[in-house]
């Protein structure tokens, strides 16, 4: 399907059309949202609406990974973002506003993906929001002392997996925020951090997606720090 999305999508409309039972109606849905056809849109969005809670999701563990990476939920949050459709905004930004340090990886990078998709500016204040969240930012790693004050006890490496769970979860947020045109700079110092990070795949990572705006990381390496624990 993805390799022809021309030949693809008007099956899966005529098959979402007629399609009675309600979680084949919903699935469809999904998937025409994933194939950037707006038209499943309204029943995703009213499942995600439905939603009063998040339901259990994935946590980056490296390696031993098994099972599925994204939870229903997810699934359905990043194919809103897919859809392309800017009416989808608040139906995200609710779930957003439910994250917490303790919520699972794989919420934060569902809610990431669709709103960066879409690059609306209305995210951007709830993805501060969401940034700035007891335990959620703070974890970029510029120096030795850095990573000493962030594991005082050095049972987290820097190669751990608790640390870069953390570092990609602020990561997934710092970059839909920029993506979404920014709030009152935190993205942007967010990702100049990482730029200097000593991991260095997030380091360019970071670099890259300030370079989108011809910005460059380094030049934020002696700013303030966006968190602190």
């Amino acid at each position: 399907m993805f390799s022809d999305t021309k030949r693809a999508v008007p099956l899966v409309r005529r098959a979402f059309e007629a399609a009675e039972d309600g979680e084949a109606k919903l699935r469809l849905g999904t998937l025409l949202c994933i194939l950037g056809d707006a038209r499943g849109l309204d029943i995703v969005m009213q499942s995600v609406a439905e939603a009063g809670e998040w339901d259990k999701g994935w946590n980056f563990m490296a390696m031993g990974q098994y099972g599925q990476p994204m939870s229903p939920l997810d699934v359905r949050i990043a194919a809103l973002g897919m859809a392309g459709d800017h009416r989808a905004v608040p139906a995200i930004l609710d779930k957003v506003q439910l994250l917490t340090a303790e919520h699972d990886f794989s919420h934060y990078r569902a809610v990431g993906l669709a709103l960066e998709a879409l690059g609306d500016p209305r995210a951007a204040a709830s993805l501060a929001e969401a940034l700035r969240k007891p335990g959620i930012m703070g974890y970029a790693q510029t120096s030795i002392e850095r990573v000493a004050q962030l594991d005082p006890t050095r049972e987290v490496s820097v190669g751990a997996v608790v640390s870069r769970r953390v570092s990609l979860r602020e990561l997934a947020l710092a970059r839909a925020l920029y993506r979404c045109g920014d709030h009152k700079g935190l993205g942007k110092l967010i990702l100049g951090e990482y730029a200097n990070d000593l991991r260095g795949h997030l380091a360019r990572h970071a670099a890259a997606v300030l370079a989108e705006e011809g910005e460059v990381g380094p030049a934020f390496s002696h700013g303030r720090r966006a968190g602190e624990h």
